[in-house]
Formats: C-alpha cells, structure tokens, sequence
C-alpha cells in the first residue's frame, strides 16, 4: 500500500499585522495543509484576516521570549512538518514551485531544510541587502523545539536528535527591516531580550554573540567589542555562527582604528574557515590597504571562482558579484592593467547594470584613452532601453564632464538625484562633477557626504572627504578646489 503524503503545518506568531498578513498567507495558503496563527496581542484586524484564509488562531500573552510563542504555535500544530513563516515574508511563483515539490517528497524523518531569507534593507539605511540561512521546514516532534527569547533557533534541537539537514535553493523574500527607524527599534527591543537570556545563561556564547552584533548594528563599537571577544572564547569552531563572529570582530576592530589588529583577526578567521564569504572579501580588502596587491588578487579571484558555501548565517550577495569585481577592477588599474580593469567593469555592467561606478569607471577608461566615440554609441545604445535610463545618465555626465561642460552635467545629475536620491551611482557621479571642476568647496564636502550617506564603507570617498575638510579647516580659498579623483573600491559593511 503506498504510504500516505506527509503533511505540513504553517505555524505562525503575529501582533498586529493586518497590513502585511493578507500578502503573506496569499501566497502561501494554499501550499499547507493547515495554518496555525498564534496571536500575541493584536488590537487590530489580524486575527479576523488570519481566520479568513482558514487559519486556527490561538491567543498566546506574550512573555519576553519568541521561542515560547513559537513553540506555542507547534503545539496547536497536527501536520507531519513544520514551516513558518512571519507576516512580513513573501514567496513569489518560483518559490512556490520549489516549495511544492519539497512538501510532496518530504519523508518519515528527524531533518530540517534550509532555505534562504532575502532582506532587502531601506536605500537610505547604508545597509546592503542580506542572504539569511533559515530552518524554514522541519520535522514536528515533541523533543524539537525552539530556544533562546530572540534571534530563536530549532537548530540545535534537530541537531540533539541526530537530524539531516537538506540544503534548498529555496528563497524567501523579507521586508521587516525596510525602514531604517523600525529596523534601530526592533535591534534595541533585540538588545533587551538577549540581556534576559545572558542573564539566565551568562556563558552562552551564541547570546553574547548575537548581543556584540546588535551594538554594531547600533554603532556601538566600544560596547560591541568585549562581548563579540567573550563569544569567541567561548565559542567551538564548529558553531555555524562562528565565521560571521570572525567577520564582525574585523568590522569592529576597523571601525575602532586597530586596522593591523583587524587584520591579524581576519587572517585568523580565514585560516579556519578558507572560503567564507565575508573573511575572504575582509582579507582582499585589508591586505589591498596594506599594499598587498598579490595577495589581495588571489582573495577575490577566489571569492569570484569558488562557489559559495552552505551556510546558517548572514551573507551579503553582492560580495560575491559587484563588490567583488568592482574591487578586482580597482587593484588592475593601480597596477596599470587597464584592458583587464576594463573587462571586470564590462562584466559587472552586464551582470550588474544598476550599479553606477563600473559605467562611470569604463567612461573614464574610454575618455582617457581618446575612445569618446566609443562612449557615445553605449550612451545612444542606452538611452534606447528605459531600462537602462540610469546607466545612460551616468555616462553622459562624464561625456560632459570631458568637455568640460560642468553646469550641464550637475543640472542633469541634480533632476536625475531629485527622482531618486539613494542612487550611489548618481551621487558618486556629482561628487566627481565637483571635484573635477573645483569651484565649490562647500558643496564638494555635501555632494562626499551624501555618497556616504548610501555607502558609508565607500573608502576613497571617506578619504576625499577628510582631505577636503582638511583643506576647509586649514583656511585654505574655497576656490579653487584642485583635489585629484580616487577609484573607490568598497568593503563590507556589518
């Protein structure tokens, strides 16, 4: 007799949530074979909405601790498996298919399946989108359950029972942490639960690492830096958490100003674990600064040769894309290998075509080497394509910066930034019109500032901007302004 199909659950916690449900359960509804909704204290229209796409919905007074609402939820739960997800998630057609097909395949056994969260962040925020690697699906038992109040894991429950874990392709997309104004509320609510899980574990290291990395968040450097140090002492190298604990040690020390300390920290990490993602991209950063160049080549040829590994943490994707190449192409052209410089930047323009510096740095490689023609034809060849309105504009700046046409090229920058003022590459490409034409110190300084504003670890424009406040300082004439361009290569942000 064929055995029956397992059956899977849709266990959610929710407070308040009318505005974002309704999308959520949308496009996950059908998938499941019951929907358990634990409600934590809404006041507004959740649990109705929740209870019209056939939800069973539980009250549950919350209690400091999102295991325990979440454990709450399992216990109303009669499928075979687990999947959860929050309000504010969302599976788009593909992953949905992928999703079908895993449910239908699911077998009689302890394992969880990882999937990956998208978090796209506020433009405004300085932050770079995030890969997060989550137990999404796991198998209902009563000896799995969550733990810890915040940043909860199931984990180490599939773990203790000798689970598998089943690595997916699977994406989920995840806005919570949009808004700049809710993310810094949401990290000190964070902060404070974690301090009540120290308390009662005072040597637990994920918690001290998950307490180091909120202070860095909140750009707290000092605060962060003896709890993430507390946490790799206590740490085993086998924890999944540990390369992101080597990665943000590297931030703080930098921030801090311990550049040969962070660097020594880095390398450490990156011994032990040769291909993450972060300590790799940290390692060719650094030992780029430093002057390494050799070494600095071989870290992000790696990063851009090797596939990525399967990871429970958080990874920015770019820094195995754009910010990778874009680097790679800044240390050829130190080293005068123009033609190799130039095809990094051609393949992140094609791979990456909203990325504004690689257009702006191949339409400096065409100006100065007489290729305006060539310059031309892809500002027409882009202005054909809608979607490529951005790029153009780019490009036509420098043309007009070439021919010195400045009021031109900062009016067509300025209505550019006007529709969209989070745009790096629309801002890097004004300071560059400033500080080319060296007129205006003032706005010079504004146009730097606004770039770091979007990238705060965009590294020559930090550094043009502490010479030109030198400059300011030091009572020097506003004008003229003779400040020589930098190529800015960019690091990791935490």
């Amino acid at each position: 007799m064929k055995p029956s199909r397992m059956r899977v659950s849709l266990c959610m916690i929710v407070k308040n949530e009318e505005a974002d449900l309704p999308g959520c359960l949308a496009s996950a509804a059908d998938l499941v074979d019951e929907i358990i909704v634990v409600d934590t204290g809404s006041t507004d229209r959740t649990k109705e909405i929740a209870a019209s796409f056939g939800a069973k919905v539980y009250d549950f007074e919350w209690c400091d601790s999102f295991a325990a609402a979440r454990n709450e939820s399992i216990r109303h739960a009669t499928g075979d498996w687990i999947f959860w997800l929050d309000a504010d998630d969302r599976l788009d057609e593909p992953t949905r298919e992928k999703l079908r097909r895993i449910f239908a395949n699911l077998q009689d056994e302890i394992a969880a399946y990882m999937m990956k969260c998208l978090c796209n962040p506020d433009p405004s925020s300085g932050r770079s989108a995030i890969l997060l690697g989550h137990a999404r699906l796991f198998r209902n038992h009563p000896n799995v359950r969550w733990k810890y109040r915040v940043h909860e894991q199931i984990m180490p429950a599939v773990e203790r029972m000798g689970g598998r874990v089943h690595w997916t392709d699977v994406i989920i997309h995840h806005s919570g942490y949009q808004d700049a104004v809710i993310y810094r509320q949401k990290q000190e609510r964070n902060l404070r639960l974690l301090m009540l899980d120290l308390k009662d574990n005072p040597n637990d290291a994920f918690v001290l690492f998950y307490i180091g990395w909120i202070y860095l968040n909140l750009q707290k450097p000092v605060e962060a830096l003896p709890y993430l140090k507390a946490s790799l002492e206590r740490a085993s190298l086998g924890d999944s958490y540990v390369p992101k604990l080597f990665s943000l040690l590297v931030n703080t020390l930098l921030w801090l100003g311990h550049r040969q300390e962070a660097l020594a920290m880095c390398l450490r990490g990156q011994q032990i674990y040769q291909d993450d993602t972060e300590l790799l991209f940290q390692k060719g950063t650094l030992l780029h600064e430093a002057g390494d160049l050799a070494g600095a080549e071989v870290a992000f040829q790696r990063l851009l040769a090797r596939e990525p590994i399967e990871h429970y943490g958080c990874v920015d994707p770019g820094l195995r894309a754009f910010k990778t190449r874009h680097n790679l192409a800044v240390l050829y052209m130190q080293q005068g290998r123009i033609a190799e410089a130039e095809t990094q930047w051609r393949i992140l323009a094609s791979q990456c075509p909203d990325f504004g510096p690689a257009w702006l740095e191949l339409a400096d490689i065409w100006v100065k080497q007489g290729r305006e023609g060539e310059l031309v034809q892809t500002v027409q060849r882009l202005e054909a394509d809608p979607k490529h309105r951005i790029p153009a504009l780019l490009l036509r700046s420098r043309w007009l910066r070439a021919n010195r046409r400045f009021d031109e090229a900062r009016q067509l920058l300025q209505q550019a930034i006007a529709r969209e003022p989070h745009n790096l590459g629309l801002r890097v490409a004004l300071s560059h019109v400033y500080m080319e034409e060296g007129r205006d110190l003032p706005a010079t300084i504004q146009a730097l500032r606004d770039v770091l504003a979007i990238e705060p670890n965009y590294v020559q424009a930090e550094k043009n901007l502490a010479a030109l406040l030198q400059q300011q300082r030091g009572g020097q004439p506003a004008m003229p302004v003779q400040v020589p361009l930098q190529r800015n290569s960019i690091v990791v942000s935490w």
